[in-house]
């Protein structure tokens, strides 16, 4: 028998509203003439306090998670996975004649017509359960296809016809300045992240080393190629700007573009009628304020990707002579473009061109675009044209760019040495990203031995990493900015130590363009072509 309890108001769900009787409380037995009836109910035990409250707490906390209701049980089994394709529960059924394919990512049915006589449409239809496994694309693990569409997609991926164009352009020939296009970015061996410098009291006492020798490398590095009349501090608060400025992005690049071609005007770079190859290009923003200054010169524009928006396609620039290649600084043949003209009855028609992935098309579709082939045939036609106006080679080029990222600058610079003889070249290169630079095609790691700064392995990364700080950071932070603009400032002199040793341009330098306040990568290498 339970042990008496204190009297509630509660009665227990079995007795059916009734209560129990105070002797059956007690222990007391039925007279026998009860004994064939069924046995009592057990007695009503009163809830404890914890039992009354546990069922109220659980509403509450279902009500706080947003369920309105009771806990659910810990070990309730998960709901199973729909199917691809399948709608949830309670989802409206979709449009009669539409595709009934549920996009999970969406929230919504495919809104494409259904395929005749099925329920869903061409591009969703029921494939078995293997074939609908996707699997990365061999040529670029950035998008993946059907495992049994593989072998089609093989044929017609994108990645291969870019590849196949690419080697089929003019001028290009791989790897001919001295790098490829991973050379161009830091190797993942050769790139030293600052956490890794700091991670232990170890790396901060060689940080702290380096430091220091950074700062007695720096003023001898201005003294031995800018001379010593030129302030080593006054050089360094021409770029360290204390915040960011506000200049709109487009405001910004239009002005310095403005900026670095009156530079190049001013200086003479534009007399003679040189031919202009700017690197890295993207939309050709200083090609088109150099066509303004000087109308009718003839631009190279030289970029691995394709950006919209791109000069020579606006009506105003129709009728310029502009040539854009798509390819990578490193495979760029400046050494083939300035050599003699191509003879238009020899160049490449687009029959030529054959692979699957470069089919000719010999119609144009409804938009007026052309296959590959065919503008691959249009590309040589354009280059001929380029070099059909006379003179040719040209008796000037000027290299230019504007913010040429990292070690792209360095193999562009080494790109001209492959020009002829007879062909004087002039530089403008506003330069950018040192902390992308690396010792594979950086131009004059023996200038940087020389001033005791990557001697030991691993420290041209350690320099490369500390010219992130000069733009970095949040706040006034001017004394670590100062430092990682002495970092830039030493890359930046041992370039115009190249060019005046390898190149022979005497007059290389360092010359600010537009105030640090539009921009704090507001020094650019500057030469007018004079030899020694």
């Amino acid at each position: 028998q339970p042990a008496p309890s204190p009297p509630s108001n509660k009665s227990h769900p079995s007795s059916m509203g009734t209560s129990a009787s105070s002797a059956e409380c007690k222990g007391v037995a039925e007279p026998a003439a009860a004994s064939a009836s069924p046995p009592p109910p057990p007695p009503a035990v009163a809830p404890t306090v914890a039992e009354e409250e546990a069922p109220a707490a659980a509403v509450q906390d279902g009500a706080k998670k947003g369920g309105g209701g009771r806990k659910k049980a810990k070990d309730a089994p998960p709901a199973p996975p729909l199917p691809p394709g399948a709608a949830p529960a309670g989802t409206l059924p979709q449009e009669k004649g539409r595709c009934t394919y549920f996009v999970a990512g969406k929230g919504r049915y495919c809104r494409f017509h259904a395929s005749p006589g099925g329920e869903r449409c061409g591009a969703h239809l029921a494939e078995p359960e293997d074939d609908q496994q996707r699997v990365p694309c061999p040529l670029d693990g950035g998008h993946t296809v059907y495992k049994n569409r593989l072998a089609q997609h093989l044929k017609i991926c994108s990645k291969k016809r870019q590849d196949e164009i690419l080697v089929r352009q003019p001028f290009f020939k791989k790897g001919v300045n001295g790098g490829s296009g991973a050379q161009t970015e830091p190797d993942q061996e050769d790139r030293q992240p600052e956490a890794e410098v700091d991670g232990s009291l170890a790396g901060l006492d060689l940080q702290y080393t380096f430091l220091v020798r950074l700062a007695e490398a720096f003023p001898r590095a201005v003294a031995e190629v800018l001379g010593p009349s030129v302030d080593p501090e006054e050089l360094l608060a021409r770029s360290v700007v204390a915040t960011a400025g506000n200049l709109a992005h487009a405001e910004k690049h239009e002005a310095q573009n403005l900026a670095l071609t009156a530079m190049i005007s001013d200086r003479g770079l534009l007399e003679g009628d040189p031919v202009v190859v700017e690197y890295g290009c993207g939309r050709a923003g200083l090609a088109t304020a150099v066509l303004a200054e000087k109308p009718g010169i003839r631009c190279v524009l030289v970029d691995r990707d394709a950006p919209r928006n791109k000069m020579e396609h606006r009506q105003e620039h129709r009728g310029e002579r502009v040539l854009r290649l798509r390819l990578d600084i490193a495979d760029f043949d400046l050494a083939a473009l300035l050599q003699a003209p191509l003879d238009p009855a020899a160049l490449p028609r687009a029959a030529d061109f054959k692979g699957e992935a470069l089919e000719v098309s010999s119609t144009t579709d409804a938009n007026g675009n052309s296959g590959p082939a065919e503008r691959l045939e249009e590309l040589w036609k354009a280059a001929a044209a380029l070099q059909a106006a006379a003179p040719w080679p040209p008796c000037r080029l000027l290299a230019c760019a504007k913010h040429l990222c990292g070690g792209a600058t360095d193999i562009a610079l080494r790109s001209l040495q492959g020009r002829p003889g007879g062909v004087e070249a002039s530089v403008c290169i506003a330069t950018c990203c040192h902390h992308r630079c690396d010792s594979v095609s950086y131009l004059n790691v023996p200038f940087l031995q020389r001033l005791g700064l990557c001697e030991a392995e691993g420290e041209f990364a350690r320099l490369a990493s500390l010219a992130g700080w000069a733009v970095g950071g949040r706040g006034d932070v001017r004394a670590k900015r100062r430092i990682g603009m002495m970092a830039k400032r030493i890359l930046d002199l041992g370039r115009v130590a190249w060019l005046r040793e390898a190149m022979g341009l005497k007059d290389a330098a360092l010359a600010e363009y537009i105030g640090k306040e539009v921009t704090p990568e507001n020094i650019a290498i500057v030469a007018s072509g004079a030899r020694s």
